[in-house]
C-alpha cells in the first residue's frame, strides 16, 4: 500500500470519527433538552399541586344551605283573641306622655318617654321597649307603637339607647340588658303598674338584650320578639348575605364564597358581638311569648328563628308560645322590602300586640287561645342560617389584609425599581455617549451593561398590570355587588357576566406565573455564559418583586373565589 493511500484512510477515518462526534455532541444536547423540559414541566407540575391546594383550602369548607323545614300557618289572619276575654281596644283611652330622666349609673343617665292611659281602671300591665340596631331616642323610635299600645290601656317606656358604649365595632349586651333592666324596674314600681305584669316589646338585635335581661330577671312577664335573629350573629349573618346576594342576582360561585368572608375572625376590628351565644339565653324564655315576622324581610330566619323559639320554650315547660307572620318588611312596615323612613306600620300589627298583652295579663294560658298560636301570611325561608362557621387557611381578618398589603407594597415597590433602572439606564447611555462620542457610539447594550433578558421586561409588565387591572375590577365588582344587595336590587347583567371577567383575569395571571416560572428554571440551569432573565443586582431584585407581587396577587384572588 502506497503512501498516499493511507493518508486517503486516515482521512477518511478522521473524518469519520469527527461526524461520529458531531451527532454524540447534538444528541446529548438533546438529551439535556429533554431533561431539562422534563425537570421544568414537573416543577411546573407542583407549582399547580400547590396553588390547587392553597385554592381549595383558603376558604371556608361550608356552605349556606337552603332550608327546608317549612312552617304551615293556621289560618291567614293575624288576630289574636282568647277564648272568654274581652280586652280593651286601640283607642279606648287618651294618652297621657310623661318626659323621664332614668339614671343608669352615677354618671350616665338616659333620657325616656312614659305613656300612660288616661282613666285606665286598676294597676295596668306594662312595656319596656328595647331598641335595634343603631341609634335609638326615645323622641325618635317607636312613636306609632308606644302611644297605641297605651291608648288600649297598657302602660309604656321608650328610654333613649345608652350610646356611650355602644358603636358598630362593640357592643356589650351584657351591660346593655343592665341598662334595660333599670328602665323597667322603674316601670315596675309606678303606682299605677301591676309590677307582676311588666313585660318586654324587642325588635331586631334588641331581642338579643331581651333573652339576657330575662336571664337576669325571672319576674318579666311577657316577651313580645319582632324580628328576632334568634341565632349567634355571625350565623344570621350568613344566611342575610346568602340571601341579599341571591336577591342581587350574584352567581352561584359568587354565593359559594361568601362563608370565607364570613367565617373570618374580626378581633382585629372588634366585633366579638357576632359571636354572641344567643343558645345560652334560651333557658331562660320561660314566659309567654309573642314572635313577630316580616315575610319579605329577607335577612332574619324566619321560620328557624321561630322553630328554634319554640323548640326552646317547650324544653322550659312554656308553650304559651305565639307566632305572626306580616306580608311586611324586617321593621313591621309595608310599602317596601326594605326598612326606609316614613313606612306605615302594617295595620292590624298594633292591634294584634295590644290583644295579646292585654289577654296575658287577664291570665290567658296556651290552652285558652281562640286563634291558632301560629297564623298570618305563609312564610317562606330560602336559606338556613348554619349551626357551624368554621375558617379555612386565612382565618382571620388581620391576615387577610396582611396579604392584601403585602400585594400592594410589591406591586408599589417593582414599579419603583423598573422606573429607577430605566432613570439609571437613561443617565448611563448619556454618560457613555458624551465619553465616546456619538461617531463612536456601539449598537445594542454594552456587554456587562445590567438588563433584562431578551423578552423579559414586557413579559413583568403584563405581570404588574393585569394583576392591577383584575383587582381593580374586582374592588368595583364588590362594591356593585354590596349596593344591589343593600338596595336588593337584581343586577345580574352586570354580576354574571361581570365575575367571567374577572375568572378569566384571574387564570390570565396564573398563566403569566407559569410562563415567568417556566422561564426561571430554563434560565437556573443554562451555561453561565448564556443570558439570563435578569442581570445585575436592581434588574435582579424588581423581577423578583415582580414574581412576589403576582404570585401574591393570585392568591389574593383565590381568596376572593377567582380560582
Amino acid at each position: 500500500m502506497d503512501t498516499t493511500t493511507e493518508d486517503h484512510e486516515e482521512r477518511e477515518t478522521a473524518a469519520g470519527t469527527a461526524t461520529t462526534g458531531t451527532a454524540t455532541a447534538a444528541e446529548t444536547r438533546k438529551e439535556r433538552g429533554r431533561h431539562r423540559l422534563m425537570i421544568v414541566e414537573g416543577a411546573a407540575l407542583v407549582v399547580l399541586i400547590i396553588l390547587a391546594g392553597i385554592g381549595s383550602a383558603i376558604g371556608a369548607n361550608w356552605r349556606v344551605e337552603p332550608y327546608t323545614d317549612h312552617i304551615t300557618v293556621g289560618s291567614s289572619s293575624t288576630a289574636i283573641a282568647a277564648n272568654g276575654l274581652s280586652t280593651a281596644q286601640e283607642g279606648t283611652y287618651k294618652v297621657k306622655t310623661t318626659k323621664l330622666i332614668i339614671k343608669l349609673t352615677d354618671t350616665v343617665s338616659v333620657n325616656a318617654i312614659l305613656r300612660e292611659p288616661i282613666g285606665a281602671p286598676g294597676k295596668r300591665p306594662a312595656c319596656v321597649f328595647v331598641h335595634g340596631a343603631g341609634t335609638g331616642k326615645a323622641s325618635e323610635v317607636y312613636g306609632d307603637i308606644a302611644p297605641a299600645m297605651a291608648s288600649a290601656g297598657i302602660v309604656t317606656l321608650v328610654p333613649d339607647k345608652r350610646l356611650d358604649n355602644y358603636s358598630w365595632t362593640s357592643r356589650d349586651y351584657q351591660a346593655m340588658a343592665r341598662d334595660y333592666l333599670a328602665s323597667w324596674k322603674l316601670l315596675a314600681g309606678l303606682n299605677d303598674v301591676n309590677p307582676s305584669q311588666v313585660g318586654v316589646y324587642a325588635e331586631s338585635e334588641g331581642t338579643w338584650i331581651a333573652t339576657v335581661m330575662a336571664k337576669r330577671q325571672p319576674d318579666i312577664a311577657f316577651m313580645i320578639l319582632t324580628s328576632p335573629p334568634v341565632v349567634p350573629g355571625r350565623d344570621q349573618m350568613a344566611m342575610a348575605a346568602t340571601s341579599y346576594a341571591t336577591i342581587a342576582g350574584a352567581p352561584q360561585s359568587v354565593v359559594d364564597e361568601l362563608p370565607t368572608l364570613i367565617s373570618l375572625d374580626f378581633s382585629l376590628i372588634g366585633l366579638e358581638y357576632a359571636d354572641f351565644p344567643a343558645q345560652d339565653y334560651y333557658a331562660a324564655l320561660t314566659m309567654p311569648l309573642l314572635i313577630n315576622y316580616g315575610t319579605i324581610d329577607p335577612s332574619m330566619p324566619i321560620e328557624q328563628g321561630a322553630r328554634t323559639l319554640i323548640d326552646a320554650a317547650k324544653r322550659n315547660g312554656n308553650a304559651n308560645v305565639t307566632v305572626r307572620y306580616y306580608p311586611t318588611n324586617h321593621q313591621m312596615r309595608t310599602g317596601s322590602s326594605l326598612s326606609l323612613p316614613g313606612l306605615p306600620l302594617e295595620r292590624h300589627y298594633t292591634h294584634n300586640l295590644e290583644d295579646w298583652a292585654n289577654a296575658i295579663a287577664a291570665g290567658a294560658t296556651a290552652t285558652d287561645w281562640a286563634t291558632p298560636m301560629i297564623a298570618g301570611s305563609q312564610p317562606h325561608q330560602r336559606f338556613a342560617a348554619p349551626s357551624k362557621t368554621p375558617h379555612g387557611i386565612i382565618g382571620a381578618v388581620s391576615l387577610a389584609l396582611a396579604l392584601m398589603v403585602a400585594q400592594i407594597l410589591c406591586v408599589i415597590a417593582a414599579v419603583i425599581g423598573a422606573v429607577a433602572l430605566w432613570v439609571s439606564g437613561r443617565l448611563r447611555t448619556s454618560r457613555t455617549q458624551t465619553l465616546m462620542g456619538h461617531n463612536h457610539q456601539s449598537e445594542g447594550t454594552p456587554a456587562g451593561t445590567p438588563r433584562f433578558g431578551r423578552g423579559t421586561a414586557p413579559l413583568f409588565a403584563a405581570c404588574v398590570v393585569v394583576p392591577v387591572l383584575v383587582a381593580g375590577t374586582l374592588g368595583w365588582y364588590l362594591v356593585t355587588l354590596g349596593k344591589a344587595a343593600l338596595s336588593l336590587t337584581n343586577r345580574a347583567d352586570v354580576l354574571r357576566p361581570g365575575w367571567t371577567v374577572l375568572q378569566i383575569g384571574a387564570a390570565v395571571c396564573l398563566l403569566l406565573l407559569f410562563l415567568v416560572f417556566t422561564m426561571v428554571m430554563r434560565n437556573v440551569r443554562r451555561h453561565p455564559d448564556e443570558p439570563s432573565i435578569a442581570t445585575g443586582t436592581g434588574h435582579v431584585i424588581v423581577a423578583a418583586l415582580v414574581l412576589a407581587a403576582l404570585t401574591l396577587s393570585i392568591i389574593v384572588f383565590m381568596f376572593w373565589g377567582l380560582r
